[in-house]
């Protein structure tokens, strides 16, 4: 019994750490991971969204996080040893990222296990279990817009 709870207490311990949320700024991002080992823009051109690729490494984590408009809309957490998330640490990075929204039970999606919340934002477990990618209702929709953007006819360059 002890050996269990022990357990438990180093699962919500050591994933505390390695908890970034959808909807903070890059301050935000620091103040919680320290400085970013890579920081990619990608600008708005040509259809794209313009978009910041950052990450970090805390608590036996990597963490990618996407910034858009000067929030996090996407997180992907992975171990830095390469071991897959434990349920306990899916769990505790759902709950970390629910921003007051419940998450359906997990369905099975082309071999992944998936978590949509009440917003529409997602979560998805490789089939491997090694990486969730937790990704926002607003960085879907502006995909969407992008692509009816990129699959419209255009007269441009006649």
């Amino acid at each position: 019994m002890k050996l269990a709870l022990l357990t438990f207490f180093f699962i919500i311990g050591a994933t505390a750490t390695a908890q970034a949320r959808l909807g903070e700024t890059p301050d935000q991002l620091a103040a919680r991971y320290g400085q970013p080992l890579k920081e990619d823009d990608q600008k708005g051109e040509n259809g794209k969204i313009p978009l910041a690729n950052v990450v970090f490494q805390k608590g036996g984590f990597e963490i990618d996080v996407t910034v858009s408009d000067g929030v996090s809309v996407a997180e992907s957490f992975k171990k830095l040893n390469g071991d897959a998330l434990t349920l306990g640490e899916v769990q505790t990075l759902l709950t970390a990222n629910s921003q007051g929204f419940g998450w359906d039970a997990p369905r099975i999606v082309q071999g992944e296990k998936m978590w949509m919340r009440d917003d529409s934002a997602t979560a998805k477990l490789a089939q491997d279990g090694s990486l969730l990618t937790i990704t926002s209702r607003k960085l879907m929709h502006k995909e969407a817009v992008a692509k009816k953007l990129e699959a419209r006819p255009s007269l441009e360059g006649f």
